[in-house]
């Protein structure tokens, strides 16, 4: 009641000129009361203290939990509290994300709820807003948190299977005549166990199959940079299938960096499309490196990267991106067309001793004799068009 502060003051002449006792009383009451409920109101909020708990990062399709912790660090309760979280269309798992509670005097209250991450991307969850007020109605009070709290959701990542390669298709690995170091991800066979072995190698399951030692024989190995290209020009994808290709290219990408991290692979990613966070119009890029940080580094990039209506072509990309790869390096092309200009392109990379292979993410008629012609010229073509998987992508 806004104007109950006018409304006392009416009263109280009233009373002065018509010498009412009653009415003082009532002005005396419902003022002291209103004075009163002001200021238990806003300092009870001013001392509540509001903390979120949520994971930085999911994956599309999975539920992330969140939990709002409130703490009443007043003596004086509060009989009611909205709690209203803004979160983003994409992350909704419910159509409000706001309650009503009561909060005791030196109390601490937990509410939890969950967001469904149903499409990549880099997202804020936040501000939440606390409002709250008398019993009465005569004060209420609001409260907005200041900031927001990042959330990502990385693409989805999916096997080999999947995108139509085999499972155990090397990327830019290349044996070694002489053993430079040898890698315990591949395990070549076993051998007789020899005099300073160390324990760590005994293979136990065979051991004991052929009542004797035996110890773990690894694959003498040379690893060399693979390098992701991801074509994101918008006009190269099908309008009728744009949102879907576009996804499913980005999930592949995705995916063929968390496998070749996961075999030890210096990987790294060049696009062409668009990064909200980028300070310049370069194109997105990410040198190759090993380990899990990298990789998540890979992926956040994927996950807030967009079609480009203004992009590079993919065969200057290319061209600009190869120059700097060493000999015997890995190129992997995700691309939904492949032309004849950028299939001389790649032949020119592979001719530099690269090893070329193109990801091709939607319908190309002409892809069998694009594929036998690849292969003359060194450049490995696969289709990687799942229409289960772009349907699902698309009702997303």
């Amino acid at each position: 009641m806004h104007n109950i502060f006018w409304a006392l003051l009416v009263i109280f002449l009233v009373a002065a000129l018509m010498r009412m006792d009653w009415a003082y009383y009532l002005v005396y009451v419902v003022g002291g009361v209103w004075v009163f409920s002001h200021w238990w109101v806003r300092r009870s909020l001013a001392r509540l203290h509001m903390t979120r708990r949520v994971a930085r990062y999911a994956f599309t399709n999975e539920h992330a939990p969140v939990r709002i912790e409130l703490e009443n660090r007043s003596w004086l309760p509060l009989p009611w509290l909205q709690i209203q979280e803004a979160v983003p269309l994409e992350l909704k798992d419910q159509d409000d994300y706001r309650t009503i509670v009561s909060l005791g005097g030196r109390s601490r209250l937990v509410h939890d709820y969950t967001l469904y991450c149903r499409r990549r991307g880099y997202y804020t969850v936040g501000p939440l807003s606390l409002r709250t007020s008398d019993l009465f109605g005569f004060a209420e009070a609001l409260w907005e948190e200041a900031g927001s709290a990042e959330f990502i959701v990385y693409p989805q990542i999916v096997p080999l299977e999947r995108l139509g390669l085999p499972s155990r298709m090397p990327f830019g690995v290349l044996g070694a005549r002489r053993q430079l170091t040898e890698d315990p991800a591949r395990l070549s066979g076993v051998r007789a166990y020899a005099v300073g072995d160390g324990l760590r190698r005994i293979h136990w399951k065979s051991t004991a199959h052929a009542d004797a030692l035996l110890v773990k024989k690894f694959q003498p190995s040379q690893d060399l940079p693979a390098s992701i290209v991801l074509d994101l020009d918008r006009a190269a994808y099908p309008v009728r299938v744009l949102l879907g290709a576009s996804e499913w290219a980005i999930s592949v990408a995705a995916s063929l960096a968390g496998h070749l991290s996961e075999q030890r692979q210096a990987v790294g990613l060049v696009a062409n499309g668009s990064d909200p966070l980028a300070t310049s119009n370069a194109p997105p890029a990410i040198t190759p490196r090993t380990g899990r940080e990298h990789l998540m580094g890979v992926w956040r990039l994927l996950a807030r990267i967009q079609l480009n209506s203004a992009a590079q072509p993919l065969p200057a990309l290319i061209a600009r991106h190869t120059a700097d790869l060493p000999w015997g390096a890995t190129l992997i092309v995700v691309t939904p067309h492949l032309d004849e200009t950028t299939l001389w392109t790649l032949h020119n990379a592979y001719r530099r001793g690269s090893n070329v292979i193109v990801l091709i993410c939607a319908d190309q008629l002409d892809f069998r004799a694009l594929q036998t012609r690849g292969k003359r010229l060194g450049v490995q073509l696969f289709h990687t068009v799942w229409e289960r998987d772009l349907q699902a992508v698309a009702a997303d």
